[in-house]
């Protein structure tokens, strides 16, 4: 070969090892962004466009088809994890319990309110459900949709979780449903606790029937006085005057109960029925307060008033006349059932930002398991005493909403057969200072 050939030659062969070296690189150089992006796509990052050009062969065939699709099925797995996060948030936000099971019976999901429903942990996930939630209509509820057997609708009671005293059983509306698949890869129950739904409606029948009672006694009784003054008694002067003031003592009766319901109705509706203003608190509970002795006394109970505590200094954003309901259902009620012989306490002491008032006997004490019910309207505990030592039944409810009206709060501690004691926390009132608005309208010309 000669020289000028062997020149031409080498010459050829650096060229064509040089555009392969370009080439090698260029592949590598694609090859490393089309890894990155499919990495960014896993991970769910933006990926970068890949130039389609500078590759030929399969390739660039490659690269071509990955930049028509990597960008669209980015977008794809965009979308299905902002709907994935959507989901997530409605689930976390239903007040139902939503679980999902596979269909072996072991946890999926839960959403919040399932796992406080039924006191589920983080490492509940993929642990049987039989072992989490111990209660055969659950299992029932899972059973169904698993099996073929379609939807599943029930309403089941469960016991009370644990000894507390404050825990109690709850009702749950279950619907069960199955995966979407040819044959059930799992099952979705949805838990509804109904049980203050539940408690609502015994309440409103409760309601019903107690006012039908109380209405149809008085009335029953009217009718019949009534109808005796007009067939015989209204000439006799031995019975007519007793039969009137029979119907006016029923009249009365029918009369409260009226005034009470009323009252009720616009404390639960939230009407403005008083007008708080700053009072000080002493003068008028005091007033209240001595207004009982001379029945108390008459009854042969020890009745003491303690309220040296309620200086000038104490104000409260109250009305006189809330404030006279308030003591007067709770004083009439330690009077009613305490027995002769007896002790009625009313009393204040002072807390932080507060002041209760306090109204305890000695009387006959209410049983623990109807002191989560002694609120409601018409509730008694002893419904034959109750009605011989008369009054509506509405007492304490009225108390209940004009306490919540004030800001305040009202308990109960008692003992069978030694008395109770209901307190009464009330919020203490201070003047606005001068830079706040409400401070700059009172000083107001």
């Amino acid at each position: 070969m000669s020289i000028p050939a062997l020149i031409g030659f080498v010459v050829g062969a650096g060229m064509a090892l040089a555009v392969w070296a370009v080439l090698a690189r260029r592949r590598r150089v694609v090859t490393r962004a089309l890894e990155a992006d499919l990495i960014a796509i896993e991970e769910g990052r933006p990926i970068r466009a890949i130039a389609p050009t500078g590759v030929g062969g399969a390739l660039g065939r490659l690269v071509r088809r990955a930049h028509e699709v990597l960008p669209r099925l980015a977008r794809q797995m965009a979308e299905q994890e902002r709907d994935h996060q959507q989901l997530r948030a409605v689930l976390s936000g239903m007040a139902e319990g939503v679980l999902a099971i596979d269909a072996r019976k072991r946890l999926l999901f839960a959403n919040p309110a399932a796992a406080r429903l039924f006191g589920l942990k983080a490492d509940s996930l993929g642990r049987p459900l039989a072992e989490l939630v111990r209660s055969l209509p659950i299992q029932e509820a899972i059973e169904a949709p698993l099996n073929g057997s379609g939807a599943y609708r029930r309403e089941v009671v469960l016991p009370a979780r644990g000894p507390s005293e404050t825990a109690s059983e709850r009702v749950l509306a279950l619907r069960g449903s199955p995966l979407p698949g040819a044959t059930p890869t799992g099952a979705i129950l949805v838990v509804h606790d109904v049980t203050d739904l539940r408690r609502l409606e015994r309440m409103r029948q409760d309601f019903v029937a107690n006012a039908s009672h109380e209405l149809k006694t008085p009335l029953a009784s009217i009718k019949a006085y009534t109808e005796s003054l007009i067939e015989w008694a209204l000439e006799d002067p031995e019975h007519n005057v007793k039969f009137l003031e029979q119907i006016d003592e029923q009249a009365d009766r029918l009369n409260l109960l009226v005034q009470d319901l009323l009252s009720l109705a616009r404390l639960e509706s939230g009407q403005p029925i008083f007008d708080h203003q700053p009072m000080v608190l002493g003068p008028v509970a005091r007033r209240i307060a001595e207004s009982h002795r001379d029945r108390a006394e008459a009854k042969g109970l020890r009745y003491e008033v303690a309220l040296g505590v309620l200086g000038e200094e104490i104000v409260v954003r109250a009305d006189e006349e809330a404030i006279r309901q308030l003591l007067d259902n709770l004083i009439d009620n330690a009077i009613k059932y305490t027995p002769e012989g007896g002790q009625v306490r009313v009393s204040a002491r002072r807390g932080e930002g507060q002041v209760a008032l306090e109204v305890a006997d000695t009387g006959v004490g209410i049983p623990r398991d109807d002191l989560a019910r002694i609120f409601e309207r018409f509730y008694r505990v002893d419904k034959a005493r109750s009605r011989e030592l008369g009054g509506t039944g509405l007492g304490l409810s009225i108390v209940k909403h004009l306490v919540q009206s004030l800001g305040g709060s009202v308990g109960v501690t008692t003992r069978l057969g030694s008395g109770s004691r209901f307190t009464v926390g009330l919020p203490l009132y201070t003047t606005p200072k001068a830079g706040t608005a409400a401070g700059k309208r009172k000083r107001r010309p």
